[in-house]
């Protein structure tokens, strides 16, 4: 499943999408913004890309978060939410 991992102290984000690798910054302002940014990943072919093409595309456009503590929903503007993340310990 893909997974991201935000590294607070380096404001460093890393994650996969199902088939590569991604890392790069993030950036938090005012409040609930939120922005991926200086993203890169592996550029390995894998059978079925659709839905690791759809999470980039959610890093690239999400601009800011909702969190409840447990889950981690990632949204455009005020449109319905990106993704949803779970936390897991």
């Amino acid at each position: 499943y893909p997974f991201i991992q935000l590294h607070s102290k380096e404001g460093r984000m890393s994650g996969f999408g199902g088939c590569n690798s991604v890392s790069g910054a993030y950036e938090l302002k005012n409040g609930m913004r939120l922005r991926f940014t200086n993203m890169a990943s592996t550029m390995m072919a894998c059978p079925d890309m659709e839905l690791e093409r759809e999470f980039f595309n959610v890093l690239d456009m999400t601009d800011n978060f909702a969190c409840d503590g447990k889950t981690l929903f990632l949204h455009k503007a005020r449109m319905a939410p990106l993704a949803r993340f779970e936390a897991v310990p």
